[in-house]
């Protein structure tokens, strides 16, 4: 290849890629819409990540905060901030497994109670918004193509957090 060749190559511009065909630009966006309805339609006092935990807590009483992480699928620290919150306004109380005291069991307070049959109203009323100009049979599928994305992508993560654990364990003998 001649020097010419090799700097004509170098300066050809890569393709472009449409953006807004991308599935992960349209998930952000639907996430900026969800975001946008959420705080208008639902509650400017609790996020639809505090409310993703009221509905874990609701439905296990007594869960502790790491199986919670792990149904609402969010870390632990942040498990732990939101928890502290939603403790200090009164929805949740926090008390140690009387079997295991490092364990923190969670249910929902008298107020919680109260909170998520208001969000949760509201919650499904935005969802119906969200998903109006859908035909009622693209709604399921939106729902299980969504599910398949997040569920291949936490085993994704989940195979590479375990093979950096395996390669740390190599490289440490």
């Amino acid at each position: 290849m001649s020097e010419q060749t090799y700097r004509r190559d170098a300066m050809e511009k890569p393709p472009l890629v449409d953006v807004c065909g991308q599935p992960g630009q349209l998930i952000r966006r639907a996430q900026q819409v969800h975001t946008y309805l959420w705080a208008t339609s639902v509650s400017s006092e609790v996020t639809s990540t505090q409310f993703a935990m009221l509905s874990a807590i609701a439905e296990r009483p007594s869960i502790d905060q790491n199986s919670l992480s792990r149904q609402v699928s969010v870390d632990t620290s942040t498990v732990a901030e939101v928890v502290n919150r939603l403790v200090d306004r009164g929805h949740v109380t926090r008390g140690k497994d009387p079997a295991d005291r490092r364990r923190n069991l969670l249910s929902l307070s008298e107020s919680g109670h109260r909170m998520y049959a208001e969000v949760s109203a509201a919650a499904a009323a935005m969802t119906d918004r969200l998903v109006a100009t859908l035909p009622e049979h693209d709604r399921g599928e939106l729902v299980r193509i969504l599910r398949n994305l997040v569920e291949s992508g936490e085993a994704m993560r989940d195979a590479d957090a375990a093979d950096a654990q395996e390669a740390r364990g190599r490289n440490s003998r």
